[in-house]
């Protein structure tokens, strides 16, 4: 079973279904950590649009997160830079070879853990729509953890309705069947959050916030409340968890 790329494409389903999609949208309760202009033009429409005309995943995120960064008044950093290069064509690799893109944020995370041919950089060719070799067992349950970091994200302010689920599973594409059906099971899951969280390596705490970050928009109490408890039972530090906002652009969780 190939994990690996499965995340990649859960992470648009996710993205396009809760989080970065629901940004575009706009609209709303705020709340939380949530703030003011985060809608742009174009939407979820749109890029349903791009995709049924042939466009992958580097076309949907593209539209999207230059939208993003349209909304939030943003000139550099944030989504937008993370997922742009390598979603464009750019590749994995960033300047004097270091690795980019949010392959790269996951490697950077990961502290000792990380290496080459680890889970960011094969993270970032999936992404990127590239071939990726078989990835090891670790790297397999790396990517499992972090495909139920970010469904689990998703369900904290309720549940994953039927008509996300389905958008999500659509990214999927012709994936295996043992991949098809990990996901269907982990959608249909109750949230289990103390299940989960005693689940998370310490290790792997700071890439787990990143991917659970990513599939919520902060526009309620529900959902900065277990982002809260997801760092405070990973032993995540206040300044850890706000510099992790900072990279992905959007506001702090603490004051």
């Amino acid at each position: 079973m190939n994990l690996l790329g499965t995340l990649a494409k859960v992470a648009v389903g996710v993205m396009l279904a809760r989080g970065a999609g629901r940004m575009m949208r706009g609209g709303g309760s705020t709340g939380g950590g949530s703030t003011d202009g985060d809608s742009a033009g174009g939407g979820l429409g749109d890029l349903m649009g791009g995709l049924t005309r042939g466009g992958g995943a580097g076309d949907l995120l593209g539209g999207l997160l230059g939208g993003l960064a349209g909304g939030r008044g943003q000139s550099g950093g944030g989504l937008g830079d993370l997922l742009g290069g390598v979603l464009s064509g750019g590749g994995a690799a960033g300047g004097a070879g270091e690795l980019g893109g949010l392959g790269g944020l996951l490697e950077s995370l990961g502290g000792a853990r990380s290496g080459g041919g680890g889970l960011g950089q094969m993270f970032n060719r999936a992404m990127a729509g590239e071939t990726t070799p078989t990835p090891s067992a670790e790297v397999n349950q790396e990517a499992a953890l972090l495909i139920r970091a970010m469904i689990n994200a998703a369900k904290s302010d309720g549940s994953v309705d039927a008509e996300e689920q389905g958008l999500i599973l659509e990214q999927l594409g012709e994936v295996g069947s043992e991949e098809l059906e990990f996901v269907r099971q982990e959608l249909a899951r109750p949230l289990d959050e103390q299940d989960f969280l005693r689940s998370i390596p310490r290790g792997l705490a700071p890439q787990v916030y990143l991917m659970s970050l990513l599939a919520i928009k902060l526009d309620s109490n529900a959902e900065v409340g277990y982002l809260d408890r997801l760092a405070r039972a990973t032993g995540l530090t206040p300044e850890t968890v706000n510099g992790i906002h900072a990279r992905v652009g959007v506001p702090a969780l603490y004051t």
